[in-house]
């Protein structure tokens, strides 16, 4: 399935398959195929790099191949839509929500400070208090959306100066998508743990991206546990507004058990690891050096960095 269908013919089953995807291996992946430490420096180093550029043009060069990694790399195209969709949610902020509620606070504070006059005419049986109410509330409107105007046109101005920003914030966010996504749980912890990472966060690490799958599987059927023991309200009310309030009480109820279940889990996972002397092989550097003795830095890995960086210095060049 493509990028384009999957917006279109999205499913609870596609969701399940690329989270599943994401925590066991994915060796048709372009960055799993690298040693798993060159990855996670060239990550750190990559995290850093955008920071350097100040023009629109260079950095928005770098966030595209930042999503051709991605496309190469098999993210999950749901977790490249949620982060898209917080960008956008960025920039409509400022240009939408700020000048909306700058204008509707503005015209508020109008009429409040006008009220006591209307409340006096009303209480003097003054007939001219209703042609004052209206043209109290038609100045506060037309105050309103002068001051919404205003803003947003001071909102269009900052989001021109905070796209840098966005930019890099979305080329550091893909990248790290891209990595996290396309390594497999196993060469992930290796690489960390070859780098001097402690063994309690390797092992962390790669328990939570295997818990992940089956968390979710697990919310979804007692999400249908629950569904088949309750009843759909028969009036939806406006906007299925009932509806939705009947899917929340069923999400909340649900995580109750989930956490529960978590925490059997995690007991009886403690006590398995422990059964096979996990806690004494932690400070063992023999037990290190079996679990990463099949690292290797090869030529693919170096070429894979060296073009990054020429890459990088072609842009500083030439934008």
């Amino acid at each position: 399935m493509s990028y384009l269908d999957s917006f279109t013919d999205i499913s609870v089953a596609d969701v399940k398959v690329d989270l599943m995807r994401t925590a066991y291996d994915n060796d048709d992946a372009l960055l799993n195929t690298f040693d798993p430490r060159v990855v996670l420096l060239w990550t750190v180093l990559f995290m850093i790099v955008p920071w350097l550029f100040y023009d629109p043009l260079p950095l928005a060069v770098m966030l595209g191949a930042a999503f051709v990694l991605a496309a190469l790399s098999q993210v999950s195209k749901y977790l490249l839509a949620l982060l898209l969709f917080g960008q956008v949610t960025n920039v409509g902020f400022f240009v939408v929500v700020v000048p909306l509620m700058g204008g509707i606070l503005h015209g508020t504070a109008y009429l409040s400070a006008n009220v006591s006059r209307l409340i006096r005419g009303a209480a003097a049986l003054d007939p001219s208090v209703f042609a004052e109410a209206g043209s109290i509330v038609g100045v506060a409107a037309v105050r309103g959306i002068d001051t919404a105007l205003t803003s947003q046109e001071v909102g269009f101005d900052a989001v021109g100066a905070v796209v840098p920003f966005f930019l890099k914030l979305t080329i550091i966010s893909v990248i790290s998508l891209a990595v996290f996504s396309a390594m497999s749980p196993q060469k992930i912890s290796k690489g960390m743990l070859r780098l001097g990472v402690p063994r309690q966060l390797t092992f962390a690490i790669a328990y939570g991206y295997r818990m992940m799958p089956l968390l979710v599987e697990e919310y979804h059927s007692l999400i249908n546990s629950f569904r088949l023991r309750s009843k759909v309200p028969d009036d939806k009310g406006v906007l299925n507004w009932r509806y939705f309030y009947y899917l929340l009480k069923l999400s909340v109820k649900a995580f109750y058990p989930l956490i529960f279940n978590v925490a059997k889990r995690a007991r009886v996972t403690v006590e398995a690891m422990e059964t096979k002397g996990f806690s004494r092989s932690l400070n063992d550097p023999t037990s290190r050096a079996l679990r990463t003795d099949d690292l290797m830095v090869r030529t693919r890995d170096v070429s894979f960095v060296f073009g990054s960086l020429l890459f990088v210095a072609g842009l500083w060049v030439f934008l």
